[in-house]
Order: structure tokens, then C-alpha cells, then sequence
């Protein structure tokens, strides 16, 4: 259970005044998502459709989740991870100013050795299916967001998006990682998620 936790509330900002903040922004609880769904979600807040991956299982989601949504993961042309954040501490928004600054001619920091290969494996289509090799790019972001995020998708994903497609200095190849739960994931994980969910809705009408 402890990866649905986390995928459920990995979103740190909305533990002040979430209440508030989830009307705000139109975030909703995480629910069981499917190829059309991701899509007309993606469309609301204006998202390119055809970038769009999943993950392969639950535990894959709820460690990228960790790290908060949304969030990007940025790789050179050798598809060597690049810290974007200037401290361990820093928050997502360096990546306003960094992603369009990205310039192969630049020096980065790259901590370890953590490349995209190994993480690709890890990702599948809208239907599942295991994903083909990636085009060649002077860079790469991947940015990770869920339709349950709301507004966010407009205020953050779809800027960094923009901002990368628009980057003269170089080509930059976007892929959007969708954390939602999946609907092709196996039975077992789905009737988690479903649980839980049934759970929290019940417990919140005791309430």
C-alpha cells in the first residue's frame, strides 16, 4: 500500500490549505485513467497529445510521484540526467528559466549516473505497450504530470512545454510522463486504487 500512498499524496503544496487549494487549481482526487481520458484531460489545459507516455506499473508511478507533481527530468544528447535545481532543497520553478536557457555549448551538472535509457524501460504508450527508441535530440525533458493536477497542467506543464518547443539554441525533444493510475495496469492494482478510493470518499461523507 505504501506506493499508492505516496503516488496519492506526493503533491507536497497542497498540505497547507488544501481544501482551498484544491478548488483553486480544479485538483481533484487521483482515479483510474485510460488512453481517452489522458487525452481529453491533456486537451483541457491545451497539452500536445502526441508526446504523452504512462507508466509501466503502480511502484514506478509512486517513485517519480515522490518527488512532487508536477516536476520535470532533464538529459543531454547522451541522455545523461541533468540537475536543473541549485540546491537539494530547491523547488520546481528554476525550470521556468532553465528549460529555455538549455544550449549544448553550456556545461551542467550531472550528478550520477542516471541516464534515460535505463528509465525509457520504464515507460509505456497510452495503451500499454512497450514504447520504441526514442528520437535523437540535443535535449530531453520529461515532464511528469497527472490529469487529477488540474490548472497546474496550464500554469506549470504546459509553459515548460512551451518553453522547450520554443528554444532556438537547440532541438529539444518533450515527453510527458502521465502519473495517473492506469486502467491497462494488472487487476490487482486497479482494485487497490479503486479501495482506496471507495474508502476515502466514504470517510469523508462520515466526516
Amino acid at each position: 500500500m505504501k506506493p499508492l500512498l505516496l503516488l496519492m499524496f506526493s503533491f507536497l503544496l497542497l498540505q497547507s490549505c488544501k481544501t482551498i487549494m484544491m478548488k483553486m487549481y480544479g485538483i481533484k482526487n487521483p482515479g483510474v485513467e485510460n488512453e481517452q481520458t489522458i487525452k481529453k484531460g491533456a486537451l483541457k489545459y491545451h497539452l500536445d497529445t502526441t508526446n504523452i507516455v504512462t507508466t509501466a506499473d503502480q511502484k514506478v508511478a509512486a517513485d517519480f510521484s515522490a518527488y512532487g507533481i508536477p516536476n520535470a527530468a532533464i538529459y543531454d544528447r547522451n541522455r545523461k540526467y541533468i540537475e536543473y535545481r541549485q540546491t537539494d532543497t530547491s523547488c520546481n520553478a528554476g525550470l521556468f528559466q532553465f528549460i529555455p536557457d538549455l544550449n549544448p555549448a553550456n556545461s551542467y551538472n550531472k550528478p550520477d549516473s542516471t541516464d534515460l535509457k535505463g528509465e525509457w524501460a520504464k515507460f509505456r504508450d497510452l495503451k500499454g505497450k512497450a514504447l520504441g527508441e526514442v528520437e535523437k535530440a540535443d535535449f530531453y525533458v520529461l515532464i511528469y504530470w497527472a490529469v487529477w493536477t488540474g490548472k497546474l497542467n496550464k500554469d506549470h506543464v504546459k509553459i515548460w512545454e512551451d518553453l522547450a518547443k520554443n528554444n532556438k539554441n537547440c532541438k529539444v525533444k518533450v515527453i510527458k510522463v502521465n502519473l495517473d493510475f492506469q486502467q491497462y495496469w494488472g487487476v490487482k492494482d486497479r482494485e487497490k486504487v479503486v479501495v482506496r478510493m471507495n474508502d476515502k470518499k466514504k470517510k469523508k461523507k462520515a466526516a
